[in-house]
């Protein structure tokens, strides 16, 4: 029933924009941006508008917060269009892209082979590494990066859980099959999975490093687990996140590369950090 809605929802916003836009999808002066504002520190909605902040044009009075924010503020700026951000639920941000409902997707994806063969992607705009949510009194207990076996020995037999349709519940399956950790049913948010872990249905969530310093600022009963990243494999490639296009939209996907070049790595250092700071007051 849920999917069918967003489907229903995605069809009906993308006639309305392909009667009124462009043969990109969208009026020559807009880039519309989508994302879940659900994603701490990357994305996330508050109440009241900020300088860090932009409307969200489908919840009025609701404004988006985050680093993929400072970034679409950016990218906007440098190709001389508005920027409007729309809410999307995580699930059908690739499906609203190609339905023409939205131009871009922000939202701390990462580009992988399984999403490539139905859309595009720019370079990377950020990158960190994989760590665990665990309570506060398992990490203490684990400081500095595990080893491997260290590692097997911390997640053998627990219960791991993360946000549904991510690479961060991806690489469980790693965990499960390599290291007798136990898969669970990944949840809708990382918020929801951080609650699993201090309600104790869950030993641990997946999230990268930026996730993980928000939500243990928020909480108090949770703490950050590092591991050695070559315990990844293969997947230690796709923790980075970029931001989808269309396929067909090849010269969009120029026109952000070339933006994003222009953000130094000490810029965008000092977004993610300014987030992380905001997203700790959230309620």
């Amino acid at each position: 029933m849920k999917k069918g809605l967003l489907f229903g929802t995605s069809l009906l916003l993308g006639l309305a924009a392909l009667a009124s836009c462009d043969n990109n999808g969208s009026s020559s002066d807009v880039v519309r941006i989508g994302l879940e504002c659900a994603y701490v520190p990357f994305n996330w909605s508050v109440k009241e508008e900020s300088s860090f902040t932009l409307p969200i044009q489908n919840h009025p009075g609701s404004f988006a917060d985050g680093y993929d924010i400072q970034v679409a503020r950016s990218i906007g700026a440098e190709l001389g269009k508005t920027v409007q951000i729309v809410q999307v639920p995580w699930e059908a941000l690739i499906t609203d892209l190609k339905m023409n409902s939205i131009d871009l997707i922000i939202a701390g994806m990462t580009d992988t082979e399984e999403r490539r063969q139905q859309i595009s992607f720019t370079e990377e705009y950020y990158r960190s590494e994989l760590v665990l949510i665990t309570k506060k009194d398992v990490a203490d207990a684990n400081p500095g990066t595990l080893n491997e076996e260290q590692f097997g020995a911390l997640v053998d037999g627990n219960n791991i859980v993360s946000q549904s349709a991510t690479v961060t519940d991806d690489v469980i399956d790693i965990f499960a099959e390599e290291y007798g950790a136990k898969h669970v049913t990944p949840v809708s948010t990382f918020a929801l999975a951080a609650q699993d872990v201090r309600t104790g249905s869950a030993f641990a969530m997946t999230a990268e490093l930026p996730v993980a310093r928000s939500l243990t600022s928020q909480f108090s009963d949770l703490g950050v687990v590092h591991i050695d990243q070559a315990i990844l494999g293969e997947s230690q490639a796709e923790l980075g996140v970029s931001i989808g296009a269309r396929k067909e939209d090849t010269a969009l996907v120029e026109s952000v590369n070339k933006a994003l070049g222009k953000i130094n790595a000490e810029t965008r250092l000092s977004w993610m950090e300014a987030a992380i700071t905001r997203s700790a007051g959230i309620e």
